[in-house]
C-alpha cells in the first residue's frame, strides 16, 4: 500500500520535525494546531515570565539546524519560540500548519482501505462561527506530547476560597506578573514550573510559600561556580553511570565490578551540589539519590536558592488538606494565608479525540503509555506517536523518532511480532518500577537513558552509529555533538537511495498541499 496523505497533530517540537521529515520525503503533510502559534510548551500563551530551557542551546536543537550563536547557553522561551519559527520557515513546514484548528475526533474507516478520518473544529474568519470539517488521511502522527493537558487538582472547599476573592491558577495561566504583584502567593509543587514561578513571586509578591510533597534534585548551572553542568552530567560517559536495563560491556563492568565507583561518583556529585546550594540548610534536600529517579534532575532557577535562604520563599514540605477562606490548610494542620494559589503540578496526557477502542489500549490502568519504542502501539495501525517521552534531549529524541517512523511507513524496519512488542513495553515499564523511586509522566520519562534510547532507534534503522560514536573517545567524554546525528542521517539516506530499499515510497515530486 502506498501512503500519501499524512496528518500531524500538534505544531510543537515533535510535530515540526515529524512534518519536516515526511515533507522532505515527498509526502503530502497537513499539521493541525489548536493554538494561535507554534511551539507546543513554548507557545506564547502557555509560557510565564522567566521561563527558559533546562538544556543548553547546543544540545536543545535539531541536528541540521543549530540555534543561533548569539543565543545564551540557556535560551529564554521567546528565543526558543523564535528558533522554532525560523526552523519551520526554513524547511517550509509553516505553510502546512492550520492554526487555531483543534482535532476533536479521530476514527478509522473499515474495509480494504482503512484510512483515518480526522474531524477538526475551527472558527470561520468571515462570520466567526465555529465550524467542523472532516478529512481522510493514510497515516496519522500524534504529536501533542506528554505536556498537553494541565493537571489542575481540585480540593475540598476550593469554591470558598475563590468566592472570598482568592484566585486559583495552573502554571500555564500565569503569563502576567501583575497577577501576583503585592499579593500573598502559594505555589504548589516542586518541578520546574513551580520553582520558576516561586522565584518570580519572590521578586514581585508580598510573600511566597512553596508547598511540596517531595523535593527534586536541583543542580547549579555551574558546578563550584566554574564548570558548566553540561560537562558533568550531559555526556555519554556520565549517562553510563546511570544503570540501564540493556547495557553494553563497559556499562556492565561499571555496574558490577565497578559498582563502588558508581556509588562514590553520585555521592560526590550530591555532596558538591548540596554544599554549593546549601540544600540542607534550606530544607529542600531530596530524600532519594539522584540516580534513583528517571527524571530526578532539575536546573536550579537563578536566584531561587538565595530567595529561600533570605526568606523570600518559604518552603513547606506537606500536602494540601483543603482550601479555607483566605488560604489553605495543610495536612499537618497549618493554615497559610493566600490571595493567589498557583499549581505547578505538571500535566497529563489527553487523547480524548481518539476513538474509544484505541484509547483503551493506549494507556493502562496506571495511566502509563503502552508504546513500542515510545512511537507505535501494536494494535493501532497507521498511527505513530512522537514526543511521547520526556528526555534530556527533546529535539534529538523526536527527530530520530521521526526518522524511525519514516522507515516504518516506508516498509524498511522489520517489526517484531505484536507479542514481542508487548513484552518489550512491559519489560521497560517493569524495570522502571523496580529501579526508580517513582515512575513519572506515564512511564515515558527516559531522561537517564536518553542516548541509549536514541541509539536503539538507530540500531533498528541499521546505521553504523556504534562505529561513529563509541570508537571516538572525544564523543564519549564531551558534551553530545548533535550535528553528528545529521551525518548519520545523510549516510542513511544514501544507503536507502543506493539500495532502493523503500518498499512503498511516495512519488518524490508529488505536489504537496493541505487538504
Amino acid at each position: 500500500m502506498k501512503f500519501q496523505k499524512i496528518c500531524v497533530i500538534g505544531a510543537g517540537i515533535s510535530g515540526l520535525v515529524t512534518a519536516k521529515t515526511f515533507l522532505e520525503d515527498g509526502y503530502n503533510v497537513t499539521i493541525f494546531e489548536k493554538k494561535q502559534g507554534l511551539g507546543g510548551v513554548w507557545e506564547k500563551s502557555r509560557t510565564y515570565p522567566g521561563l527558559g530551557s533546562q538544556s543548553t542551546s547546543d544540545t536543545y536543537c535539531f541536528s541540521d539546524y543549530p540555534m543561533p550563536k548569539s543565543y545564551p547557553d540557556w535560551p529564554s522561551a521567546e528565543e526558543i519560540r523564535n528558533y522554532l519559527t525560523s526552523y519551520a520557515k526554513h524547511f517550509h513546514v509553516i505553510d502546512k500548519i492550520r492554526f487555531q484548528t483543534e482535532v476533536i475526533h479521530v476514527s478509522q474507516k473499515s474495509g480494504t482501505d482503512p484510512k483515518w478520518v480526522v474531524t477538526v473544529k475551527y472558527t470561520n474568519a468571515n462570520d466567526r462561527q465555529t465550524q467542523e470539517e472532516s478529512y481522510e488521511f493514510d497515516f496519522i502522527f500524534v504529536c501533542n506530547g506528554v505536556f498537553s493537558q494541565p493537571n489542575l487538582p481540585s480540593f475540598v472547599d476550593q469554591e470558598k476560597f475563590t468566592s472570598s476573592g482568592g484566585l486559583v491558577l495552573h502554571s500555564t495561566e500565569m503569563n502576567d506578573p501583575s497577577i501576583i504583584a503585592g499579593k500573598r502567593v502559594i505555589v504548589v509543587g516542586f518541578g520546574k514550573s513551580a520553582c520558576d514561578i516561586a522565584n518570580l513571586a519572590a521578586k514581585t509578591a508580598k510573600e511566597c510559600t512553596l508547598v511540596f510533597r517531595q523535593a527534586i534534585w536541583q543542580v547549579p548551572r555551574y558546578l563550584l561556580g566554574l564548570i558548566n553542568i553540561k560537562h558533568i552530567l550531559f555526556t555519554r560517559f556520565s549517562e553510563a553511570f546511570f544503570i540501564y536495563r540493556e547495557m553494553g560491556k563497559f556499562e556492565t563492568i561499571l555496574h558490577t565490578i565497578g559498582k563502588p565507583l558508581v556509588w562514590c561518583f553520585w555521592r560526590i556529585i550530591e555532596k558538591l551540589i548540596s554544599l554549593q546550594l546549601g540544600l540542607d540548610a534550606c530544607g529542600i534536600k531530596p530524600e532519594h539519590h539522584i540516580e534513583r529517579r528517571e527524571c530526578g534532575l532539575m536546573l536550579s532557577p537563578p536566584g531561587f536558592i538565595q530567595h529561600i535562604h533570605s526568606g523570600k520563599i518559604k518552603p513547606i514540605k506537606s500536602s494540601i488538606a483543603k482550601f479555607v477562606p483566605g488560604g489553605l490548610e495543610l495536612v499537618n494542620g497549618e493554615k497559610i494565608p493566600a490571595d493567589v494559589v498557583i499549581f505547578g503540578t505538571g500535566f497529563r496526557q489527553n487523547v480524548s479525540f481518539l476513538e474509544e477502542k484505541y484509547r483503551r489500549v493506549l494507556v493502562d490502568k496506571e495511566e502509563n503509555f503502552q508504546l513500542y519504542r515510545h512511537l507505535i502501539h501494536p494494535e493501532i495501525p497507521q498511527m505513530g506517536f512522537v514526543g511521547y517521552n520526556s528526555s534530556f534531549y527533546s529535539q534529538l529524541t523526536s527527530e530520530v523518532g521521526a526518522w524511525w517512523l519514516l522507515d516504518h511507513v516506508n516498509g524498511i524496519i522489520s517489526l517484531p511480532s505484536k507479542q514481542k512488542m508487548y513484552q518489550d513495553i512491559a519489560a521497560e515499564l517493569d524495570w522502571m518500577k523496580s529501579r526508580f523511586s517513582k515512575v513519572v509522566v506515564g512511564g515515558s520519562c527516559i531522561g537517564t537513558f536518553s542516548l541509549h534510547y536514541v541509539e536503539q532507534l538507530l540500531k533498528d534503522m541499521d546505521t553504523n552509529h556504534q562505529l561513529v560514536i563509541w570508537k571516538n573517545i572525544n564523543q564519549i567524554l564531551s558534551v553530545v555533538d548533535i550535528s553528528m546525528y545529521q551525518k548519520l542521517r545523510q549516510e542513511l539516506k544514501l544507503s536507502r537511495f543506493s539500495t532502493r530499499r523503500y518498499a512503498n515510497a511516495p512519488i518524490q515530486n508529488s505536489k504537496l498541499q493541505s487538504p
